[in-house]
């Protein structure tokens, strides 16, 4: 029942009751991803970026891609969500 699921295992760190190096911490992430907790409590993960990741990244940064976004959000939708629920028989 549960083939093909991927569980990803994750290693946390709660710097609040231990002195941690960065260097153990990607030696950590080398394996699996690690929760690092900071001394506020907030929660971080550390885990290697794919190709999608560095994208998502890059993408996310440049001015040039979100306003191209926020204009292409402008843009009236070809089909309207009536006309899509009636097309698939939703209504």
């Amino acid at each position: 029942m549960l083939e093909g699921l991927k569980i990803k295992v994750m290693t946390t760190v709660d710097l609040r009751h231990s002195e941690i190096t960065v260097e153990y911490l990607l030696r950590l992430a080398d394996k699996e991803a690690v929760v690092i907790v900071a001394e506020n409590g907030r929660e971080f993960v550390l885990e290697e970026a794919d190709e999608f990741d560095k994208e998502v990244a890059a993408l996310s940064s440049s001015e040039k891609f979100i306003n191209f976004l926020k204009e292409r959000a402008k843009e009236p939708a070809t089909l309207s969500l009536d006309e899509v629920e009636k097309e698939l028989g939703l209504v």
